[in-house]
């Protein structure tokens, strides 16, 4: 995964300060998803985008404020791009595949686009300021979202008649781990698990427990 990958999705053109401020915060996201906060540094990140540190500078006056961008910019960016992704799954003839297809969407979506959950889980292995700072930016709506989301589709019959927030973790866990462990599983399987029919298998057996979850 790459900086590229995390370029604004229009169709608009920018101009160039925003487009020079865009391909900044991009290599920042990547090196804060990578290495963390402490582990990266303006020069690193004026060298991942091909910019003079100086221009970094001039665009962010501190570590901190270059954090929080990329974090603005990485979710911003999900926002935009998932429903792209979401697209996919109109026209179903059933309820049934409809969720198994969202789940195999939002998998697919986060192999593509890693450095969300990489960067929320840098900074969960350490709590503190930026933590609490990315809960009340991102994460209390998210989980809203998330829990809206679980109570409609338990409201059609299509997941089980449980607490919605510990369905939330569990749908999440069961998506979001398969992505952090690909690079050990993929060593020990010989398998990608990225590739399309490793994820069909892993959202035909989530969607079989489920099913059998009373």
């Amino acid at each position: 995964m790459t900086a590229d990958n995390l370029r604004p999705m229009t169709d608009q053109p920018e101009d160039e300060a925003s487009s020079r401020r865009s391909k900044i915060l991009a290599a920042a996201a990547e090196l804060f998803a990578q290495q963390g906060f402490d582990g990266t540094s303006f020069g690193a990140v004026a060298t991942a985008a091909k910019v003079k540190k100086s221009l970094v500078q001039y665009h962010f006056d501190s570590k901190e404020r270059l954090w929080q961008e990329s974090i603005r910019y990485v979710w911003a960016q999900r926002d935009q791009a998932l429903p792209r992704y979401l697209q996919q799954s109109s026209g179903e003839q059933n309820s049934a595949q409809m969720i198994r297809n969202l789940c195999r969407i939002i998998l697919q979506f986060t192999f593509d686009h890693p450095q969300w959950v990489k960067l929320m889980f840098q900074e969960a292995s350490k709590p503190g300021p930026r933590l609490d700072w990315m809960v009340e930016t991102c994460f209390k709506q998210d989980f809203a979202n998330g829990k809206e989301m679980i109570e409609l589709a338990q409201q059609q019959g299509l997941l089980p008649n449980v607490d919605a927030m510990d369905l939330l973790h569990i749908l999440s866990g069961a998506l979001i781990y398969l992505v952090n462990v690909a690079p050990i599983s993929e060593r020990v399987l010989a398998e990608k698990l990225n590739s399309p029919a490793y994820i069909d298998r892993h959202i035909d057996t989530l969607m079989c427990l489920l099913q059998t979850t009373k």
